[in-house]
């Protein structure tokens, strides 16, 4: 039997946390599969999203980390990972747009072992269930074309929120990683590949979440270019040498038990 943490990394999502909470109680572990904890990562959030958690009945131990500032969802996905033990981990987004029933299809690589498995919105038997716009279709297809020209992972989709690592990813590679935001998904397949970690993509069943979207497509693609030079002029200057966790940064941390 494996064992499997899911991390939430969260801000602002009172408006859609409860129907994330709702469809996480309903989900029925695949075989040789067990989710051992949920951590929800509260980035500094203004609303009543840490309310809604403390409130709120799980199937599965939760647990909240919380801290005031908003650094950002890598960030706060790896102050999830950092808290993580069990065999394998994941992040999914907190608006549920890829949902864990993609686990069920995704655990027979698991029970094999394998490193690092991404789940693509972009791989031709992906399903989508609201279909995304045209602009946003063109410019997520250029995104990838220069994350894999200046990466060289090989992958059709960098940024989706459904990743599974073993717990020697969470150690090895995870205190290398610089990105605080959504560069920190590239990073994570640049690094794991350039270690040697082998990765699979894998096609997920998703929706397209617009309703209280926090993207800007413009300021995003910006932001996404220049995180991807970022992260491969620090490959070339060697700055992923190896660190431990201990010489991370640690913010102030509220620890909120659900029981």
């Amino acid at each position: 039997m494996k064992t499997i943490t899911v991390v939430i990394p969260l801000y602002n999502e009172e408006k859609r946390i409860q129907k994330t909470i709702k469809a996480l109680n309903k989900f029925a572990s695949p075989k040789g599969l067990t989710i051992s904890k949920v951590i929800f990562v509260n980035d500094g959030s203004t609303d009543k999203t840490v309310k809604i958690l403390e409130n709120a009945n799980f199937k599965y131990p939760a647990e909240i980390l919380s801290y005031k500032t908003n650094r950002g969802r890598g960030f706060a996905v790896k102050m999830g990972v950092k808290k993580a033990t069990t065999d394998y981990i994941m992040y999914i987004d907190g608006d549920y747009s890829i949902p864990l029933e993609n686990l069920k299809s995704f655990n027979k690589h698991i029970q094999k072992g394998i490193d690092l498995i991404v789940g693509s919105k972009k791989l031709p038997n992906t399903k989508c269930l609201v279909k995304r716009g045209v602009i946003r279709e063109f410019i997520g297809s250029g995104h990838t074309f220069i994350f894999n020209a200046l990466l060289g992972v090989g992958v059709s989709d960098y940024q989706g929120g459904f990743k599974i690592f073993t717990r020697e990813i969470a150690r090895a590679v995870f205190p290398k990683l610089r990105q605080e935001r959504w560069g920190l998904d590239a990073e994570l397949l640049y690094v794991a590949k350039e270690m040697g970690y082998a990765i699979k993509e894998l096609p997920v069943v998703w929706s397209h979440i617009s309703t209280s979207s926090k993207v800007n497509l413009a300021r995003d693609v910006f932001r996404a270019l220049a995180d991807v030079a970022t992260i491969r002029i620090s490959g070339i200057l060697g700055k992923y040498s190896p660190v431990s966790y201990s010489e991370q940064l640690v913010p102030r941390i509220r620890f909120i038990p659900i029981l």
